[in-house]
């Protein structure tokens, strides 16, 4: 009766190892990359906002258009995330027994190691906010005053707009 009311049952004993000591270490991989991708990316692209806002004097007008921020995790950064937490093993699960013989041992060494530490974390925050830094500053030196056209038009803010949100979707 317990079984029914439950989300999902483990028939046998044996499979409880492979569940928890295989399966519980590539959700945690996935789980920690997940966490680490989601914050550098956000950063990446809010930073640019808050650089922008000091040549616009805080106005509150954004760089990039409201439909481009829409689709910025709902499809731009959601598709490589997910390729990757479908695709990626760092253990194979079809390499049969040697992956069994190798669980406790790899359980073990992520217990020892960890791979979310606040220090990997900080350090994936400076990173976005550099990798902004350098996005936003190198096109505003870049476009600044220089013509784009063979008409002598230079860029205007839809133009810096759309190649900040590019170099932005290139580098996630």
């Amino acid at each position: 009766m317990a079984i029914q009311a439950s989300d999902f049952a483990i028939g046998e004993f044996k499979f409880l190892r492979r569940l928890l000591l295989f399966h519980g270490r590539t959700n945690y991989i996935r789980i920690v990359d997940l966490i680490y991708y989601f914050f550098y990316k956000n950063f990446v692209f809010s930073i640019t906002h808050f650089y922008y806002g000091f040549f616009n004097n805080f106005s509150g007008q954004t760089i990039i258009d409201d439909w481009l921020i829409s689709c910025y995790n709902l499809i731009f950064t959601a598709f490589p995330l997910g390729a990757r937490a479908a695709l990626d093993h760092d253990i194979h699960p079809k390499d049969g027994q040697v992956a069994e013989i190798f669980q406790s041992f790899l359980y073990d060494d992520l217990k020892k190691n960890p791979i979310f530490t606040f220090k990997y974390f900080i350090f994936n925050l400076l990173r976005g906010i550099f990798h902004g830094l350098i996005n936003f500053f190198f096109l505003y030196l870049t476009l600044r005053n220089n013509q784009i056209d063979g008409d002598g038009n230079i860029a205007d803010m839809w133009y810096f707009s759309t190649s900040c949100y590019t170099n932005i979707i290139f580098v996630n």
